[in-house]
């Protein structure tokens, strides 16, 4: 027969099963809060980034050199003191660039041959007018920013962004030789669209400080330009192509001054005469030389002592031959 459960012996087992679940309740509640909750990101499939974070660093590092030459170069233009420093380098689109720019600003676009498309090198009105009046013999302070930039003052600022494209050609030769070359001035940013305003661009921001004013310059790049180098973009490919361009450059300087044209002369003799019989010479006397015929003579490169030489003729010609190097 089976064996049949007192009263007691099923409350017993009735408990024994709730404290079970209890615990097991508890376990998952502890087991939950030590599991980490999982990072999720936010990606935006209309604006996906073209440009990693390494390549914009390197971007930002290759224009404070650019910086630091521009600002150099166009204190001495101006003759006064002008500090340009990088503030950020941002990805955006095309049309968020043009609407983030002045009505009245100076809208210089630039051809990026071999690249096959142009860039935007922009003036803001506060920078833009005070170069004007500094160009113009002013002490460099903006005046009247309501209205746009004249043909002329346009024509005025072709001087200063010219002077900065080469700083640019210079600044980018690390990664490829590139013709910064300006084709046209507008002083509205509606008139020309350089690419289509959905398009990616990498905008690099400059503060320019003249005097008292101070104003923003934006250098813009469509990345569809410049994907062809893009690959090349990177801190440590600059930093591998700048000793390459110094080891280059070293042998061209040698090549260059192995073609320099160099005095050499050749010293007979010397003779210590009194000033009487200086200013008695004439023609026909004889002046004997300290020199013997078979002694060596020094020969002179540029005027340093380079080598001992003898004296002889080839064909009807008089002649040297060298005989010691002096080192």
């Amino acid at each position: 027969m089976p064996e049949i459960l007192s009263q007691e012996e099923i409350d017993a087992l009735l408990n024994n099963i709730d404290k079970e679940e209890v615990l097991e309740e508890e376990q998952e509640e502890s087991s939950e809060g030590l599991v980490e909750p999982k990072k999720v990101s936010l990606y935006d499939f209309k604006r996906p980034d073209k440009v990693s974070k390494e390549q914009i660093r390197a971007i930002k590092n290759l224009h404070d050199k650019f910086s630091r030459n521009y600002s150099s170069r166009l204190s001495a233009f101006l003759r006064s003191i002008v500090e340009i420093d990088v503030v950020s380098v941002d990805q955006m689109t095309y049309a968020e660039f043009v609407l983030s720019l002045s009505n009245n600003v100076s809208f210089n676009v630039v051809s990026l041959a071999p690249l096959d498309g142009n860039g935007v090198f922009s003036l803001e009105p506060e920078i833009g007018f005070a170069l004007v009046d500094r160009l113009l013999g002013g002490m460099g302070e903006p005046v009247n920013l309501s209205r746009p930039f004249t043909d002329i003052e346009q024509s005025i600022l072709l001087d200063v962004v010219k002077q900065a494209m080469e700083e640019m050609k210079v600044a980018w030769e690390p990664i490829m030789n590139i013709s910064f070359d300006v084709i046209g001035q507008e002083s509205s940013p509606n008139v020309v669209q350089i690419v289509a305003p959905s398009e990616i661009v990498v905008l690099v921001v400059f503060e320019v400080k003249l005097g008292e004013s101070s104003g923003i310059i934006n250098w813009c790049l469509p990345v569809i330009v410049l994907e062809p180098v893009l690959n090349k973009i990177g801190t440590h490919d600059i930093l591998a192509r700048s000793k390459k361009v110094t080891e280059n450059r070293t042998e061209d300087i040698a090549r260059t001054i192995k073609n320099v044209k160099v005095h050499v002369d050749f010293r007979l003799g010397s003779k210590l005469v009194k000033v009487k019989d200086f200013l008695n010479l004439k023609e026909n006397d004889v002046i004997i030389l300290e020199t013997r015929i078979d002694d060596k003579l020094p020969a002179y490169v540029n005027g340093v002592k380079k080598y001992m030489v003898e004296l002889g003729k080839r064909d009807i010609n008089k002649a040297v031959k060298i005989a010691q190097i002096i080192t």
